[in-house]
């Protein structure tokens, strides 16, 4: 540990971590109860008072009775989100964080919404991105109150419910609610996050598509495709059987065929899912599927033009094929997935797609070289794209500088910020940085239980290393103490 630390936050680690140890259980037993919410936003099924759906609503609730229970303030906001309030002050410190998750999606071999605990690790959907975390706030809560650590301002928990679709809920609150002075996002990794990629969010239709309009895939646009299946309804399955016996390449070993009992049949391919935004360790599943259709012979010329076309369109999961290969020193490379593939409406293939852009592009000039590149096929860009504008702050700003200071000194670990292509509340809320709660892979806080790709936050299996998010304590509440101080100093 450094010596950076003073006297009085040395003498606080081993408190904290006799806490830890003492509270552990509970903290997992309300997560599984959390976890068990299938709470996916939906703004098509809101209501009054549940803008984002029952389950949303219903996991707010919860949460909020919890912290009631507790003895912790609560504020329900319309259903966009919820507060849970520590200490009796006139300003707030946010901890922000969201309570919806992604679609489960296939290829699960634990239960999707039922917690299950493995050695160390814990795995259902949300328990990294983002319930983990959000049961980790509401324990640092009870953290800060049972070892009487004095702050000047109030903890403000607000939990979001519309982070994984369009940010609504944070939008409504940034107009409509008590916004706190600085708030820290516990919705990414350590140490401290400076710089988010811009985010545009799309759909392109593929008309007259033949075979391809009945491709089925995925669940969000911003999650990677682990299953993809299409219908085949006229060809001979004993020779397209054979034929996918000497398969090479990526469809070797990944599609399959599902008999009907119309004598149609169905071809499935898997792949390896995750977020969008961190696409390293992925394989789209509707790029196994179209190479299969290709090798197989399954189409005609016109469909088989237009599968070669939507192959290369994504054939990198970083633009470079579509013509969008852009970098910039300050946030990396341009990430593009297709996310999400149906049909609306009869022989037209939609595809719901998502980019992340570097800082220093806009949205706007991303379109426009999107529809240059789509000028010469016959797919269009549906009108109705949405831009979510980068988010920027210097390594110098004061806070970020403050953050960062917290990371080493009690890591020992001299890393500088970073930028990623995960989009967060930070985006929506003034003066909120996103810092942790987690942590770069090691192979002490990665599993090897599970199959390759699987564990990963809008994958199968999303996993968390338990110890690892409770080392997030103490780093919160040095965090906490110092940033505090500062904004007390600033007054």
């Amino acid at each position: 540990m450094s010596a950076s630390l003073s006297p009085q936050e040395s003498a606080l680690l081993p408190q904290i971590q006799q806490w830890i140890a003492e509270h552990r259980a509970a903290l997992t037993n309300d997560l599984a109860e959390w976890i068990a919410i299938p709470s996916i936003s939906r703004a098509d099924r809101a209501a009054r008072g549940a803008p984002f759906g029952p389950e949303c609503a219903q996991i707010l609730q919860q949460v909020l009775d919890q912290a009631e229970q507790a003895g912790f303030k609560t504020e329900q906001h319309q259903g966009y989100a919820g507060s849970v309030i520590y200490g009796e002050h006139a300003r707030d410190i946010g901890l922000i964080n969201h309570l919806d998750v992604v679609p489960a999606g296939d290829n699960w071999t634990f239960p999707p919404f039922a917690l299950t605990q493995h050695g160390d690790f814990v795995i259902g959907r949300g328990v990294a991105d983002n319930k983990g975390p959000g049961v980790l706030n509401f324990y640092l809560l009870k953290l800060m109150r049972d070892l009487n650590i004095p702050l000047h301002h109030n903890l403000r928990i607000v939990y979001g419910l519309a982070e994984e679709t369009n940010m609504a809920d944070m939008a409504w609150f940034a107009e409509n609610g008590p916004v706190p002075d600085y708030s820290i996002v516990t919705d990414g990794m350590f140490p401290v996050n400076n710089a988010q990629k811009g985010q545009l969010s799309f759909t392109l239709n593929v008309a007259e598509s033949g075979v391809l309009a009945d491709i089925v895939a995925g669940s969000a646009s911003n999650s990677v495709p682990d299953f993809a299946s299409v219908r085949i309804a006229q060809a001979d399955q004993h020779a397209v059987s054979e034929k996918l016996a000497l398969l090479q390449g990526i469809a070797a070993t990944y599609v399959s065929i599902k008999p009907e009992n119309d004598g149609a049949f169905t071809l499935e391919a898997r792949g390896n899912g995750g977020h969008a935004a961190f696409p390293d360790g992925t394989l789209n599943a509707t790029q196994v599927l179209l190479a299969a259709l290709i090798e197989l012979e399954l189409l005609g010329d016109h469909e088989r033009q237009l599968a070669e076309t939507l192959v290369q369109l994504f054939a990198s999961p970083y633009g470079e094929s579509a013509g969008l290969g852009l970098e910039d020193a300050e946030s990396g490379k341009l990430t593009l997935n297709a996310g999400v593939w149906y049909s609306h409406r009869a022989d037209t293939l939609s595809i719901d797609c998502d980019i992340r852009y570097p800082v220093s592009w806009r949205g706007e000039q991303i379109v426009e070289m999107l529809q240059q590149q789509l000028a010469a096929t016959t797919i269009t860009l549906d009108p109705g794209w949405r831009d979510v504008a980068p988010f920027f702050l210097p390594a110098s700003h004061p806070v970020i500088s403050l953050l960062q200071q917290v990371w080493i000194d009690t890591t020992g670990n001299d890393d500088r910020p970073y930028a990623m292509g995960g989009v967060t509340h930070s985006k929506k809320l003034p003066n909120a940085i996103t810092f942790g709660p987690g942590y770069r892979k090691t192979a002490a806080n990665t599993p090897d239980f599970l199959p390759e790709g699987h564990g990963l936050p809008h994958g199968a299996d999303e996993t968390i290393h338990l110890p690892s998010l409770l080392e997030a304590l103490p780093k919160y509440v040095i965090a906490l103490i110092r940033l505090d101080s500062y904004l007390l100093a600033q007054d």
